[in-house]
């Protein structure tokens, strides 16, 4: 996967589009989006808030301990409790359990790898097989991640995935492409999460993306 490079972010401008302009009533479609920490969420919330009816799935037993996980997600807490305040709407937090002990097996083999390598394609694919079984299971109509957000993530890869797990899921739950770093995407996240004061980590999650940060 992620050999052919599709401009995802064109590709999620037109679905935006085709979305918004299908929704003829006051009632905005389901989503469940993926969201891996407060800091990735600034840029792709602001933009999503006005198509959807949003609720966050905060999976993500990569993060290498509990401590990590629970300041990731209180930030994602402070920057949506401003959103809502701020936009007067709903956005909601589903928190999955954190199972680090069972994710990181996973993981290991692929130890050394830098971060783009396999370990880090396991990783999302893993997540997003999580996302798209709770969306289905919860009857949400389509599903997002933040993930795309970073440049250390490969877009083309989330994006595939997201395609083939909608073709699994026989269309029962809708992937909603995206490459929220385009367009200044990123940018603008950082922005924002340094006018609200949403904590930023500085490594990817697992302890293998801890140590190869610090080499």
């Amino acid at each position: 996967m992620g050999i052919n490079k599709i401009d995802y972010f064109k590709v999620g401008c037109k679905q935006y589009k085709e979305i918004k302009e299908s929704n003829d009533d006051d009632k905005l479609p389901s989503l469940l989006l993926h969201v891996c920490c407060g800091a990735c969420s600034c840029f792709p919330l602001v933009y999503l808030i006005d198509l959807f009816d949003i609720t966050i799935y905060f999976s993500n037993s990569n993060i290498n301990t509990l401590e990590e996980f629970n300041k990731r997600l209180d930030a994602l807490k402070h920057y949506v409790l401003m959103l809502n305040n701020k936009f007067n709407s709903n956005i909601k937090i589903v928190v999955d359990e954190y199972k680090h002990n069972e994710f990181l097996p996973l993981l290991t083999p692929y130890k050394n790898e830098k971060e783009m390598g396999k370990r880090c394609e396991i990783c999302i694919k893993e997540r997003m097989k999580l996302l798209f079984n709770y969306a289905l299971n919860n009857n949400f109509k389509y599903v997002s991640t933040t993930m795309t957000v970073s440049r250390n993530k490969n877009s083309n890869y989330i994006n595939e995935i997201g395609e083939e797990l909608t073709k699994t899921y026989e269309n029962k739950v809708i992937f909603f492409h995206s490459d929220f770093k385009k367009n200044n995407g990123q940018d603008i996240g950082v922005e924002l999460s340094k006018k609200y004061d949403v904590y930023r980590q500085d490594y990817c999650g697992c302890e293998y993306s801890l140590i190869n940060k610090n080499k």
